[in-house]
């Protein structure tokens, strides 16, 4: 019999025994509330007074490798539910860094904070939680879009339902190849397809690491448009980095952070962007791009000793 009124017994008959199955209905009922708490819930992703110091390549043939170097110095941001966050840097001021440090993946040591909702963000919970989508798409050669959405959840001990996969295709405009072979996708097609398989997981947060990179300018556009939509509907904070924003970008992010050298120039909210440079004596020029205006003015020229100064 049952031990409790939350409980159901099940017998499986096999011929040569009887397996009896003890499943409380207590604790899968708790484990699809939390689901969808996960899910609907607000959440905060905090980094406060990040440093990572990593080993970098001199380029030198004799000295044995390269040298250690502070990557990141003191950097804070906030991401909150249902919002897109650039980070905005030259090559080399630190955005695949800070990425790599929120994630758990990076190389080095660093020190500071990591949070999600007040709590440590660990490796573990990170990947409970949150996706990261890089420019290595492990996809399996020889699936179709769809099947590569259902086969993710699969080999992370999930069960996906086919309607979770019919939105995330209609949400990243795959419906219409979603019979294709993974290999015969084009690069516009293949980064969204790598958004999807983290998707359809439910993330709280979505980090990515240049999502618009190599794209065409539509594509790009096509790109950035729709993780704002994704980000609305269903409330995942989305963290990118760019190293050439479009003016036409500049609608559907959030939050800005610029780096330069490892050091953060601004972080906040784009509308507060324009009210700050502005207090501080650097309108944004008419007609002009506020991302790559205000990321050309805080890139520091290192070639030039009095534009370093300044």
């Amino acid at each position: 019999e049952p031990r409790s009124s939350s409980e159901v017994l099940f017998f499986v008959d096999r011929p040569s025994s009887v397996i009896v199955c003890f499943v409380s209905v207590r604790v899968l009922l708790k484990r699809e509330k939390e689901k969808v708490k996960m899910i609907g819930s607000d959440y905060v992703l905090e980094a406060h007074n990040i440093y990572h110091t990593t080993e970098v390549d001199t380029g030198g043939c004799f000295n044995g490798g390269g040298q250690s170097a502070l990557v990141l110095k003191g950097v804070h941001l906030t991401v909150h539910s249902g919002e897109v966050m650039a980070i905005l840097g030259s090559k080399g001021s630190g955005k695949r860094a800070l990425l790599d440090v929120i994630a758990r993946r990076s190389e080095g040591s660093s020190r500071g904070q990591v949070l999600l909702n007040g709590s440590p963000l660990t490796k573990s919970l990170f990947q409970q939680r949150c996706g990261y989508v890089t420019h290595a798409c492990d996809f399996i050669p020889g699936l179709t879009v769809s099947q590569m959405l259902n086969y993710t959840p699969t080999i992370l001990g999930g069960y996906l339902k086919s309607s979770k996969v019919r939105q995330v295709l209609a949400d990243l405009a795959l419906s219409q190849v979603s019979h294709k072979k993974v290999e015969n996708l084009n690069i516009s097609e293949k980064r969204r397809l790598a958004i999807g398989v983290q998707l359809v997981r439910d993330p709280v947060m979505l980090l990515l690491d240049e999502p618009t990179q190599g794209l065409d300018p539509l594509s790009a556009y096509l790109l950035i448009s729709i993780l704002s939509n994704s980000a609305k509907k269903t409330g995942c904070g989305i963290l990118l980095s760019m190293e050439k924003p479009r003016s036409d970008v500049f609608p559907f992010l959030d939050r800005a952070l610029f780096l330069c050298l490892g050091g953060a120039v601004y972080s906040g909210g784009t509308r507060a962007m324009l009210e700050y440079f502005h207090g501080i004596g650097f309108p944004c020029p008419q007609l002009e791009n506020p991302l790559m205006y205000y990321l050309c003015l805080s890139t520091v020229d290192r070639r030039s000793r009095d534009r370093f100064l300044e």
